[in-house]
């Protein structure tokens, strides 16, 4: 099973990278707020499970310096998600006069993982020895200002309100005009889903390390888990690649 986790993350990795790919090679698309706006946020997830796929293979030990990079990044994911559905269900919207309060987590982000950043080779290596040995030291090492667990609390807090926003914005929505095509609804519902899903399996493994912290390095590589994810996040990377084929978000 552990094989397997790692087959899917791998092609789910692939085929996400082409969905990038596509969709910058479209002139008009590469132009467009949305699509911009979804591609940071797809970019954001790809790199998570990259580093996650690096950690529990023991790989991240020859790439230290990939580690905690994607901090910053992972604040994006919702903001970046919700916005994306915003200007595709209303395109004459535009973005809110202040957005860049909503980058803020990601500045924070970018300062915690400074004392990583400016820690030496030798440090850097011992820090990703312990860490494959011990998963759960990603969440108590002192390489950063706060607690690394609050990363965590406060990335999935933030994920369940942006994505509460979102699940309003598809049902709010007016479909009798017929501004809207089925086909953007039902990719843009589908998404939410998916990315509910994801939202789902992640809070609940937080949950389960936060009450049973001595059970932390097990859960975090709980094959049982692990094999839901990387099956979603394969799903997801093909059918987002051939969306980006077949029509344009």
């Amino acid at each position: 099973m552990d094989r397997l986790v790692i087959i899917f993350a791998t092609i789910g990795i692939f085929f996400s990278a082409l969905a990038i790919v596509l969709r910058l090679s479209d002139v008009k698309a590469r132009r467009n707020p949305a699509d911009i706006l979804f591609n940071v946020g797809l970019f954001a997830i790809m790199w998570y499970v990259f580093v996650y796929m690096m950690i529990i293979t023991g790989y991240i030990q020859q790439l230290p310096n990939c580690y905690n990079k994607g901090i910053p990044l992972y604040y994006l994911i919702a903001p970046c998600f919700y916005f994306y559905v915003q200007l595709k269900l209303y395109p004459a919207k535009k973005m809110p006069r202040y957005w860049y309060l909503h980058a803020l987590p990601f500045a924070f982000g970018l300062v915690d993982i400074m004392p990583y950043a400016l820690a030496t080779d030798a440090e850097k290596n011992a820090l990703m020895q312990q860490l494959v040995e011990n998963i759960s030291i990603g969440f108590q090492h002192d390489y950063g200002f706060i607690d690394q667990q609050w990363h965590y609390l406060i990335r999935l807090s933030l994920a369940f309100v942006y994505l509460l926003a979102q699940w309003r914005l598809l049902f709010m929505v007016d479909t009798t005009e017929g501004d809207i095509s089925s086909k953007l609804l039902f990719f843009l519902n589908l998404l939410t889903v998916i990315y509910s899903l994801f939202i789902v399996i992640q809070v609940s493994m937080v949950l389960s390390i936060l009450f049973n912290r001595l059970q932390a390095a097990y859960i975090l590589k709980d094959s049982s888990q692990l094999i839901w994810l990387s099956t979603l996040y394969l799903i997801f990377s093909i059918w987002i690649c051939f969306g980006a084929r077949t029509h344009r978000t």
